[in-house]
């Protein structure tokens, strides 16, 4: 009903500025409630929503700030667990050390003459030993020969004394390329001409090619002797690998049959055979795959495997005939068969295969026929003592006889066996083909028969190093340099004359005790590593810490342990290589060195775990520390955009409030003169 009252100009100009002032007042007053001079989109949209987005962000950096924490005390846990793992390794370290120094090794005494013999079994002798005096003498050397005269290997049917190639002849390699190793021939012969003709062509033009003839050809081109259709291509050097021989487009190339099987369509199996070979089927397609495989050879085919797809596809061994035959499974197989032509098939060169074993090392020898020319002897025997080297065995040479027998011999005078060994073995070397060397056996420095003992015993291969020698007193004392008892049969008169009595010197049972406090440290270790876990993530048992850095995620780090190499591995005793102990582990000062040395190359590899971590830590504390400046750099920018200035506000209320009341009295003033016409009225 406003409309209905009339007031004045002055009265009107002053209510309008009253009611502004109130408003204005209001305005300020939700800013000092709120702190906020922006508390809606509708006081300033642009401000309100980067604020909004500000905050948001914010928000979520600080939500990553929890994981980064947790993160960190993961690799705290995990370096802790590092740290005692190192003290524990130091204490394995400690406990070789002692067993190291400790040299309570058990000793007994006995009276010797010149003829006694004592026998050794048990502590670190495996097998027993025979302890006596001996005569020098130069030492023997292995050594092995043939049972009779060396000669050529003789081969099987179809085989050459060079390496050959069989070719498949059809009238299409008539008037066609070849290529033999490399060299391009071509065939004069027109088509339909006889096989015998294109052989003698391929000899003209190889021999042209390669410039030799004769005697001398490189390669011999004549008819197979197991299959005249094929034509042997042979390769005069027997040491060579067999012509490798290429075709024109034009030649009629023979294909092998193929068998498929589709497993997934198969609808039964039973009695299953292929390639007339029994198959163990099992209960799954890679059984199958793996029994076709395993009668592969005696079944003359080869297997091709799609385990994607679960299909198998079996090759015929030989060309131009029907597919591998499968029985005994119903569905789900399909056999095509090869096409005729052309096809090469390699044969190696005529030979002898035999095995020699020199101590721990094996060599597989395949000898081959001498070549032609005046130095062919002792071209072979080159070629055996290089494949001898190959293999690492560099102290076994072969060589002739004066009877022109192939001897293995080595070349130093050692108790080591050399041993052939192989498929031809026995035809060229008989029954004899096994032989020990003996190291040679110098005169002793004494002639007391105690200190002749001793002498042996300190420098025999068999016992150095396993017992130790002295003599106490007139006598000999032997010491037993392991943690297991030693037995000791004492024949003091020689075999044949007065029973031999029998003997027992204890182990060291310090050493042995030191082995059992080793595998205590051991187990120790594990457990370290299993308790080294923070929140369910144990990066010492190979757990992938992963930190994401950023609100998108596109920026994190993942933290594992690892080897040297980079692969992913735990912490772990077997991964360490350090194995339990047996108190026989500990007899040998060496072998406590090599044990040592499995220590510090353990320590060196958990130290270099510690700094990668180390690394990590550092990384996750600098992305932490940046994330919180972000965070606090973010939530500044959105205040900077929201927040009210109190004093300013405050101002503002003081000065809106002298307005309010100055305008009050000027609404009052102006009213007055309505007041005045009122009282003229009445």
């Amino acid at each position: 009903m406003g409309s209905d009252i009339s007031l004045s100009k002055a009265v009107r100009t002053n209510l309008l500025s009253l009611q502004n002032t109130a408003e204005m007042m209001n305005k300020t007053q939700n800013r000092l409630a709120t702190g906020n001079k922006v508390n809606s989109a509708l006081d300033n949209p642009s401000n309100f929503f980067t604020a909004s987005a500000l905050n948001s962000r914010a928000a979520d950096m600080s939500n990553l700030l929890d994981s980064m924490a947790s993160g960190i005390k993961v690799i705290e846990a995990a370096d802790k667990g590092i740290s005692a793992i190192t003290k524990n390794i130091e204490s394995m370290q400690s406990t070789l050390r002692q067993a190291r120094q400790d040299k309570s090794f058990q000793t007994d005494t006995y009276e010797v003459t010149a003829d006694s013999t004592l026998k050794l079994s048990g502590g670190q002798f495996g097998e027993g030993f025979d302890v006596k005096l001996q005569a020098a003498s130069g030492g023997q050397s292995a050594n092995v020969t043939t049972a009779a005269v060396w000669a050529d290997p003789a081969g099987v049917a179809g085989q050459t004394a060079g390496p050959q190639v069989l070719v498949k002849f059809d009238d299409t390699l008539n008037g066609t390329a070849i290529k033999v190793d490399g060299l391009t021939v071509t065939s004069t012969t027109a088509a339909g001409a006889t096989q015998a003709a294109f052989m003698t062509d391929l000899q003209a033009q190889l021999d042209t090619a390669t410039g030799t003839t004769g005697a001398t050809s490189k390669y011999i081109v004549a008819a197979d002797t197991v299959d005249a259709t094929k034509v042997s291509i042979q390769l005069r050097e027997p040491t060579g690998v067999s012509p490798k021989v290429e075709f024109a487009g034009s030649v009629a190339k023979a294909t092998q049959g193929v068998t498929e099987i589709d497993y997934a369509a198969i609808t039964s199996m039973g009695g299953v055979t292929a390639g007339g070979q029994g198959i163990n089927i099992g209960g799954s397609f890679d059984e199958l795959v793996k029994g076709l495989q395993d009668k592969a050879t005696a079944g003359s085919y080869t297997v091709e495997v799609d385990a994607a797809a679960k299909k198998i596809k079996l090759v015929s061994t030989a060309y131009s005939g029907a597919g591998p035959v499968i029985a005994g499974i119903t569905g789900g197989t399909t056999s095509t068969a090869g096409s005729t032509g052309v096809y090469t098939q390699d044969v190696a060169a005529r030979s002898f295969k035999i095995d020699v074993t020199y101590g721990d090392k094996t060599a597989k020898l395949d000898i081959v026929s001498r070549d032609a020319s005046p130095y062919a002897k002792e071209n072979q025997l080159k070629d055996i003592n290089d494949q001898l080297k190959a293999a690492g065995i560099n102290d076994v040479t072969a060589s002739l006889d004066s009877s022109d027998k192939l001897v293995f011999t080595s070349t130093s005078a050692e108790a080591k066996t050399l041993a052939i060994s192989g498929a031809d073995a026995n035809a060229l070397f008989g029954g004899a083909t096994v032989s020990t060397g003996s190291p040679a056996v110098s005169a002793y420095k004494s002639s007391n028969t105690v200190d002749q003992f001793v002498e042996e015993i300190n420098r025999n291969a068999g016992t150095v190093g396993k017992v130790r020698a002295s003599n106490d007193n007139g006598k000999l004392r032997i010491e037993n340099l392991s943690t297991q008892e030693l037995d000791v049969e004492f024949d003091k008169d020689g075999a044949g004359v007065g029973a031999p009595t029998q003997h027992k010197i204890a182990g060291n049972v310090i050493r042995d005790n030191l082995a059992k406090q080793f595998n205590e440290l051991r187990d120790q270790l594990d457990k370290f590593a299993d308790d080294s876990s923070f929140n369910g993530i144990n990066l010492l048992r190979g757990d992938k810490l992963t930190i994401t850095f950023n609100e998108s995620g596109s920026s994190s780090i993942q933290i594992q342990a690892k080897d040297k190499n980079g692969n992913e591995r735990a912490i772990t005793a077997a991964n360490l290589n350090l194995e339990s102990l047996v108190g026989q582990d500990l007899d040998k000062d060496t072998d406590i060195d090599a044990l040592l040395g499995k220590l510090s190359t353990a320590l060196s590899e958990l130290r270099s775990q510690a700094s990668t971590f180390g690394s990590n830590l550092s990384s996750v504390e600098n992305r932490q520390t940046f994330t919180k400046n972000m965070i606090n750099t973010l939530e500044t920018g959105a205040a900077n955009l929201t927040l009210a200035d109190t004093n300013e506000e405050a101002a503002n209320l003081l000065a809106l409030q002298t307005r309010q009341q100055l305008s009050s009295s000027a609404l009052s003033m102006a009213s007055q003169q309505d007041q005045a016409v009122l009282q003229l009225l009445r």
